[in-house]
């Protein structure tokens, strides 16, 4: 999800930019997908973070947990699902080059009827998404390191035993995205100081995206149609587990043992090892 946009205030010009990202998006748009550090190590292909951010207030748009980095019908989904709730589309998007993104390239040439709207870039050309990265890795990973590492050295979790893995997205992965919601919320509230060649605004990240006037908001692409049926049958929606079906034995091995879903990490904790020693 992306935008770039221009308006004059002030006798100055000042640019919207968003970028989206499977890792991360923000509106020049830029989508990344990260296989974050934290889970990398401990917990070989359990999640995968998607982000996406705008440019220049730097309101993340969404912030999600995913079982996979390859379902592009899934971060097609999240892009339009973020355009319906903003209004529009943004005008230009970045991503890096991964598979994931095709369906959401298309989309953007599609509502912009311009082929120059989206554009593939590297990773580390997606700067803003990667330096966010960095702040999220160090102020608010480390507890879930700790938990996973407890299992790892517990001998309750063996990386790359697939099975294993899908009980522990099954079990933490609504905890790992409500953390993200928290974090998502939190950022997009908080102050961003001024600093020395900074090429956006200081503030709140909401405050600049919604208030500043004209807010950045209005360069959104709200102009366009609806978008045809055979793009929208190819919009997935999100699931826990990378298999639907084994997370519906799963919901019915639940439901047999009557095992509620899991509120916080210790109960999540619980139902793991509910698994390990049932199934």
């Amino acid at each position: 999800m992306g935008t770039l946009c221009s308006y004059a205030k002030n006798k100055r010009t000042v640019l919207f930019f968003a970028w989206i990202s499977a890792n991360i998006v923000t509106y020049y748009c830029c989508i990344a997908t990260l296989q974050h550090h934290y889970l990398t190590v401990f917990i070989k292909r359990f999640c995968f973070l998607c982000r996406c951010i705008d440019g220049f207030s730097r309101k993340i748009v969404w912030l999600k947990a995913v079982s996979s980095n390859h379902r592009p019908g899934l971060i097609a989904k999240y892009f339009v699902d973020s355009a319906d709730h903003l209004g529009g589309y943004p005008q230009h998007v970045r991503t890096d080059c991964g598979t994931e993104n095709n369906i959401m390239a298309a989309i953007q040439y599609l509502v912009a009827n311009d082929a120059s709207a989206h554009v593939y870039d590297t990773s580390p050309g997606n700067q803003r998404i990667e330096a966010w990265w960095s702040f999220f890795r160090r102020y608010r990973s480390q507890w879930w390191i700790d938990i996973f590492e407890s299992l790892v050295e517990f001998g309750a979790f063996h990386p790359g035993c697939e099975k294993e893995v899908e009980f522990l997205r099954y079990c933490f992965m609504d905890m790992v995205q409500k953390e993200l919601d928290e974090v998502r919320c939190e950022w997009n509230t908080h102050r961003i100081r001024p600093s020395q060649g900074a090429r956006c605004p200081a503030g709140v990240p909401d405050e600049l995206y919604f208030v500043l006037q004209p807010p950045a908001v209005n360069c959104l692409l709200s102009d366009v149609g609806d978008l045809p049926p055979e793009v929208l049958a190819e919009l997935e929606g999100p699931q826990t587990c990378d298999s639907s079906d084994f997370q519906s034995y799963l919901d019915y091995v639940c439901g047999f043992n009557n095992w509620d879903r899991p509120t916080d990490h210790e109960s999540a904790t619980q139902l793991y090892f509910n698994l390990i020693n049932t199934v």
